[in-house]
């Protein structure tokens, strides 16, 4: 038998359903490990005005991250518009949601952009692959920052600024890898990255704020890059709980309240989840 050839094919419909029975599975786990009477009175007393100011950064860190995928794009010859731009990337983000089995968000981007551009698909799934490359680092290097607040790791001060450096280093190399001209905006997609998930980590910082944990923010914000980490991970519907399992048990490992901490990520779920379903408006226009 030839192990090199023998493929997995699940039909999409399983995938699907594997997804969905982790997640249920993920969201039983968390239900029996908090007190589900507390977390509802923590949502229903959160301050509405630091849920607006959560939401607004949110957006912005969407929009940060749609102007760094068009400058990435711009390398190879393919300009749009920033209305073009925006609408494109809120679709991705919609069909994130709506085709957690299917194709995703990034593949109908990928798709779209060869048939307009007439690209090849390699090109434009290396500058989708470096698009989200960049944000991964930022979020390391986000957490390498936080952690000088955090007593538990003050002890390791010494790594953060060498790691640091590494991973700009990594970075750059990462774009000399995809050749191109995509060095010549690494400079200015790495500060957008850092401003991306700068943004969303601001808004957490508000939903920490509407739920009174003000005095334990940097435990909340390092659990909040974390979970973000672990999100990206395929292995659920949407990411459903798999940030709030993060939250739970990163709450219980910081000593910190683990009813508030599932709350932050589950707001914090629901925000992301609203502003992606926008996408749904474009997907019933005409392109232009």
């Amino acid at each position: 038998m030839n192990f090199r050839n023998l493929k997995l094919n699940i039909p999409g419909p399983v995938k699907t359903f594997i997804k969905l029975a982790i997640s249920v599975a993920i969201i039983v786990i968390i239900v029996r490990k908090i007190d589900e009477k507390v977390l509802i009175q923590t949502l229903t007393e959160t301050n509405l005005l630091w849920l607006i100011w959560a939401i607004a950064w949110f957006i912005l860190s969407k929009i940060i991250s749609a102007f760094r995928y068009n400058l990435l794009l711009s390398t190879d010859e393919i300009h749009m518009t920033t209305r073009e731009n925006l609408r494109l990337y809120w679709l991705g983000m919609y069909y994130n949601l709506l085709l957690p089995g299917g194709i995703s968000g990034d593949g109908y981007k990928i798709k779209v952009l060869m048939e307009k551009f007439n690209r090849p698909f390699k090109r434009i799934f290396t500058i989708t692959l470096i698009d989200r490359i960049t944000g991964v680092i930022a979020l390391g290097q986000l957490c390498l920052i936080l952690v000088l607040w955090i007593p538990e790791f003050q002890v390791y001060w010494y790594f953060v600024v060498p790691a640091f450096i590494l991973s700009l280093v990594i970075s750059w190399y990462i774009y000399r890898w995809a050749k191109g001209k995509l060095t010549t905006v690494w400079i200015r997609t790495t500060l957008q990255s850092l401003g991306v998930q700068g943004a969303q980590t601001i808004a957490t910082l508000g939903l920490v704020l509407a739920l009174g944990q003000g005095h334990h923010w940097p435990d909340y914000l390092i659990l909040f890059l974390a979970s973000s980490l672990v999100a990206m991970i395929p292995f659920t519907i949407g990411g459903a709980g798999a940030r709030e399992l993060t939250f739970l048990y990163g709450a219980q490992w910081l000593d910190i309240h683990a009813e508030k901490a599932v709350a932050i990520g589950f707001l914090f779920y629901l925000i992301s989840t609203s502003v992606s379903l926008f996408g749904m408006t474009y997907s019933f226009r005409r392109k232009n």
